[in-house]
C-alpha cells in the first residue's frame, strides 16, 4: 500500500509550499478566488461551465456501471476513496492553480506562460505516481503518456477557467469528483488490484 503514504507525503508537501509561499508573498487565498459558489463568470462562461461540469454527465454513469455495482468493492473502500478525493482535489487545485498562478504572476511570467507552465509541471509531477504504480515494461510508456496527456489537459482547462472566472472552488469540486468517480477507483482496482 505504498500509494497511501505517497499521497500523504504529497499533500503535506504541497500544503507546506503553499502556506509558506502565501505567508511570505500573499495572494494565494483571495476572497473572490475562494468564494463558495458553483457559479463561474467572465469571458466564455458557457465554455467554462461545459469544461468544468460537463464531464460529470458521463463520469457519474460510468462510475455506477464500473464501480457502483461491483460487489467486490466494499463500503470501506468507497469511504477511503471519498476521503482521499476530498483532500486531493482541493489540495492540488490550491497548489497547482492558485499558488502557481500567483508565483508566476509575481515572477513576471505572462498569462499565456502561466497557462502553459503550471499544467506542464502538474503533468510531470504525476510521473512519480506512474513510477510507483506501474511495472517497468513496455506498457509503462503508454501509461506515462496517457497520464501526461490527461493531467496536462485537465490542468490546462482548470487554469484557463481560473484565468477567465477568477474562481477556484468549482475546479476544486470537479477535481474531487473526478478523483472519486474515475481516477482513484481505476488505480485501485485495475492497477493495484486492491480490494478492501
Amino acid at each position: 500500500m505504498i500509494w497511501l503514504p505517497l499521497l500523504i507525503i504529497y499533500w503535506i508537501t504541497i500544503w507546506s509550499y503553499t502556506l509558506v509561499y502565501n505567508s511570505r508573498r500573499g495572494g494565494v487565498f483571495t476572497k473572490e478566488r475562494f468564494k463558495l459558489t458553483f457559479k463561474l463568470k467572465g469571458k466564455y462562461v458557457w465554455l467554462q461551465y461545459l469544461l468544468v461540469y460537463g464531464p460529470l454527465t458521463y463520469a457519474i454513469p460510468l462510475f455506477i456501471l464500473n464501480y457502483g455495482l461491483n460487489p467486490r468493492i466494499s463500503v470501506a473502500m468507497y469511504l477511503t476513496l471519498l476521503a482521499a478525493s476530498i483532500i486531493n482535489g482541493p489540495s492540488e487545485e490550491v497548489f497547482w492553480r492558485a499558488c502557481m498562478e500567483e508565483a508566476g504572476k509575481k515572477g513576471g511570467i505572462s498569462q499565456k506562460g502561466r497557462l502553459l507552465f503550471a499544467p506542464i509541471a502538474f503533468a510531470f509531477w504525476h510521473t512519480a505516481f506512474i513510477i510507483h504504480l506501474f511495472p517497468w515494461d513496455a506498457f509503462w510508456w503508454i501509461a506515462w503518456a496517457g497520464v501526461m496527456l490527461m493531467t496536462w489537459s485537465s490542468g490546462f482547462i482548470w487554469m484557463w477557467v481560473l484565468h477567465r472566472s477568477g474562481r477556484l472552488v468549482p475546479q476544486c469540486i470537479y477535481h474531487a469528483c473526478a478523483n472519486f468517480l474515475n481516477i482513484f477507483p481505476l488505480i485501485l482496482v485495475s492497477v493495484l488490484e486492491f480490494y478492501f
